[in-house]
């Protein structure tokens, strides 16, 4: 598993996936529409189906207080995100972690990702 997080990591920071075209405000919106539901971004907001993910840049992943997540993400996900690592994790939840929860989710389009990382390296 953990060839699995390193390959995962090294796919993800590759640099033909840098986000410096997102746009905040944009990923404002799309972050309402499509994240929201699961996942608050207040600084001391609650976890919902998802974590907390105020501050998430730079924070070790798996690490947000008082959320329960899952055994695969627990053992695959020893990373620090970053805006590649945030990008590729919205993009594809199950193929970067198997058997997470957020696995379900099918992903938002390229677009939409870029300008929700741009939003999310607001919140700090």
């Amino acid at each position: 598993m953990k060839a699995l997080s390193i390959a995962v990591v090294a796919l993800a920071t590759a640099p033909n996936l840098a986000l410096a075209a997102g746009d905040a405000a944009n990923g404002k919106a799309a972050f309402v529409r499509q994240c929201a539901i699961c996942h608050t971004v207040d600084k001391g907001g609650p976890n919902r189906f998802g974590p907390n993910l105020f501050g998430i840049l730079g924070h070790k992943a798996g690490t947000v207080p008082g959320f329960n997540y899952t055994r695969a993400f627990k053992s695959a996900a020893d990373w620090t995100w970053n805006e590649d690592l945030v990008a590729g994790w919205i993009g594809a939840p199950g193929q970067m972690v198997p058997g997470t929860a957020m696995g379900v989710f099918q992903g938002v389009a390229q677009s939409d990702r870029d300008d929700i990382v741009a939003y999310l390296a607001t919140q700090r």
